[in-house]
């Protein structure tokens, strides 16, 4: 990866926001699935888990999308790490090697449509983790798939531009905080 710029979080998540908190599906999932008023609130719950807005950002670009992409670790998230076995250590490949999720995810609307056109130029959102210096991905999980997909089936996805990913570091001491995001969730109301 090539380091392109430093950045703020504030930047990093008003690009987040512009790439979803207009989309339906979003909407639909932040207001009707996980109880919270609007996108924004949703996404902030997330951000104050992890601590996002605490760490100091840079923005990258891969420079070999279709290697570094599938080998980022799921972020943590109840709907994605509930697909494999090693929460928090899998990454995208592992994900696509399960022929389940590998037929599911081959059938799934968003993704088979980033397939046949993929957004560009499009950014991510990542933490690398201190004690493996892997990249755990906190957005951009379906393009991430799609990117995955294509280089399993060895078929061509139109990367236009090489995307970008917005990291900051999770020092050691903090990477409890992936498990404890993982086990709260992000819904709005604790399941008792």
């Amino acid at each position: 990866m090539e380091l392109i710029k430093n950045t703020t979080w504030e930047k990093v998540f008003k690009d987040w926001e512009q790439r979803e908190a207009n989309d339906p599906g979003w909407i639909n999932c932040a207001t009707k699935i996980k109880g919270w008023p609007d996108w924004k609130s949703w996404r902030k719950f997330t951000v104050s888990q992890l601590g996002l807005d605490n760490l100091s950002w840079q923005v990258f670009e891969f420079t070999n999308p279709i290697n570094q992409i599938p080998v980022m670790l799921i972020g943590p998230y109840t709907g994605w790490q509930s697909r494999v076995k090693n929460k928090n250590q899998s990454t995208f490949e592992d994900l696509m090697d399960i022929p389940e999720q590998f037929d599911f995810f081959k059938k799934h609307d968003k993704v088979t449509s980033m397939l046949n056109n993929f957004p560009c130029p499009t950014k991510f959102i990542g933490l690398i983790r201190e004690d493996s210096n892997k990249i755990v991905c906190i957005e951009g999980h379906h393009r991430a798939i799609a990117i995955t997909l294509a280089k399993k089936q060895n078929i061509s996805i139109n990367l236009e531009k090489n995307p970008t990913i917005a990291l900051a570091k999770l020092e050691k001491d903090k990477i409890n905080l992936l498990d404890k995001t993982l086990k709260r969730g992000t819904t709005k109301e604790t399941k008792i």
